[in-house]
């Protein structure tokens, strides 16, 4: 009996729907990167409830990154598993490893989205990125060193337009995790280094750049958004409002702190706000 309820369905069913439940392709014309075409073949002949995210990893993914042309059915058949083995890995782990870092390469092309979805399809992509990244913020519990969905946030950043929706529900601060993230992210606007109460690194890996910065940038589109909502205002009237999110939790006490230590810091998050913006420009 087919399943007709969004609840019912596994990730990988979501995915796959939005693109016709496309059958395995019989037929592969498309090379894989590394050469390996034999494994390409098998794989996309291979029933989707048996293609691991290491068969993935290892003889598509790239394919996402590089390739042009690429096989329509081939795409509908394997991308679909490729957005749930990322849903999977965020909301369970964390953030992953170079696969990640592939498809949100594969994501800044705009060939992917003009030539390999249709409007329905983009569409319905968007929004799954957008409520995974909700998803994972939602989890948030605690105030770790490492902002470990911070990455993907900042990846995001660099595709879709989809910010402004991401921003604006994150900071209605409708759940518990909403507002821990909320203040990890002020936590490093706040503060100045080693003086950051939450630590000193925000996960982004990139050296001697900003902690919420990526070396990558964002899109023009959200770039420009972020422009409009970052500002020290909105950072000090959300602080305050997270604080009062988190009366009562684990992590009030912080919470209350770095609510506090806000009220004196709009100069030194003016100027990390703009070092922020220069670096997510680039």
């Amino acid at each position: 009996m087919r399943k007709n309820r969004k609840e019912a369905l596994t990730v990988e069913e979501r995915c796959r729907a939005i693109f016709g439940d496309e059958p395995p392709v019989r037929h592969v014309w498309e090379p894989e990167f590394d050469y390996a075409d034999k494994e390409l073949q098998a794989l996309a002949a291979t029933d989707w409830r048996d293609i691991t995210g290491h068969q993935l990893s290892g003889y598509y993914v790239l394919n996402l990154v590089y390739n042009e042309p690429m096989q329509p059915e081939l795409f509908r058949y394997l991308f679909p598993l490729c957005l749930a083995k990322w849903r999977e890995t965020l909301l369970t782990i964390g953030y992953g490893d170079h696969f990640e870092e592939s498809l949100f390469r594969a994501l800044r092309r705009p060939y992917l989205w003009r030539e390999m979805m249709d409007a329905s399809q983009r569409q319905q992509v968007r929004a799954f990125i957008v409520d995974t990244m909700l998803a994972r913020m939602d989890n948030e519990r605690g105030f770790g060193v490492l902002l470990s969905w911070l990455p993907a946030f900042n990846d995001i950043g660099g595709t879709a337009p989809v910010m402004r929706i991401i921003w604006s529900r994150w900071w209605s601060l409708d759940s518990v995790g909403k507002a821990v993230c909320a203040l990890q992210y002020a936590a490093h606007l706040i503060y100045s280094g080693d003086d950051n109460i939450l630590g000193s690194k925000g996960g982004c890996g990139c050296g001697w750049h900003h902690p919420l910065s990526h070396t990558d940038g964002w899109s023009q589109e959200n770039w420009a958004f972020l422009c409009e909502a970052l500002t020290p205002q909105t950072i000090l009237e959300g602080v305050q409002a997270a604080a009062e999110k988190l009366r009562g939790e684990p992590e009030e006490d912080i919470a209350a702190r770095i609510a506090r230590d806000a009220l004196d810091a709009a100069e030194i998050i003016e100027i990390q706000i703009e070092d922020v913006l220069t670096e997510l420009a680039c």
